[in-house]
């Protein structure tokens, strides 16, 4: 009987957290994710999170004797509700789908010139060749998909799991604000060209790591 009673404790103890809070790393920065079994046997879990990265360093481009100077404004802010099902009883595997929503579903450029450049044997000053705002824009309502390894809700207090999936974004759209010089060319007619072009760039990679702490373990 004690054997048996130890057996039944030894089995709860080893069940995963009915809850979970994790934190992730990955290519669409840093965020959070709150976890919920789902079913008993945790193989199906619901998960919310939001995740962040932002940049805005300079790049210096070197054009004829000046240099072109290239300040990106990304901001990638994604909040993400989903569901994670494991397949197989024993086995951590995982596949997942959810849908998310973006604040900032663009990626914007500020280019100005420092010096005299030259385009194909054509040499603009600065103040000629004037300021360029580009952006690109997709859609703010997201879809997910991805498979992994390893729980959200774990066994320990502490579990550990990796994530490769895709987001669907949706065709972008181009916006291109400037003055000067690019004024007196027909570089207009040639957006409808760009935005067909860049169609296929419909999907934002993902890959994440996942530090998860179990909440209100059985005991």
């Amino acid at each position: 009987m004690r054997l048996a009673a130890q057996s039944v404790r030894d089995s709860i103890r080893l069940q995963p957290a009915p809850y979970a809070i994790g934190l992730q790393v990955g290519s669409t920065g840093l965020g959070i994710q709150l976890a919920k079994n789902l079913r008993p046997d945790a193989r199906l879990v619901g998960r919310v999170g939001v995740s962040y990265f932002a940049y805005d360093g300079v790049f210096r481009v070197k054009a004829g004797d000046g240099k072109l100077n290239i300040t990106p404004d990304l901001v990638m802010g994604i909040a993400l509700a989903s569901v994670k099902w494991h397949p197989f009883k024993r086995n951590q595997l995982f596949v997942t789908g959810g849908a998310g929503y973006t604040w900032r579903p663009d990626v914007k450029a500020n280019v100005i010139a420092e010096g005299k450049v030259k385009f194909g044997g054509i040499e603009i000053s600065e103040e000629n060749l004037g300021v360029v705002n580009a952006s690109l824009k997709w859609n703010s309502v997201l879809g997910y998909a991805g498979f992994g390894y390893g729980r959200s809700t774990p066994v320990r207090r502490l579990g550990f799991a990796v994530e490769l999936g895709a987001y669907y974004l949706g065709s972008p759209k181009v916006d291109l604000q400037y003055t000067g010089f690019l004024e007196t060319t027909t570089i207009d007619e040639q957006i409808p060209v760009i935005q067909q072009n860049l169609k296929s760039y419909r999907f934002l990679p993902s890959l994440q790591f996942l530090l998860t702490y179990g909440l209100f373990n059985r005991k």
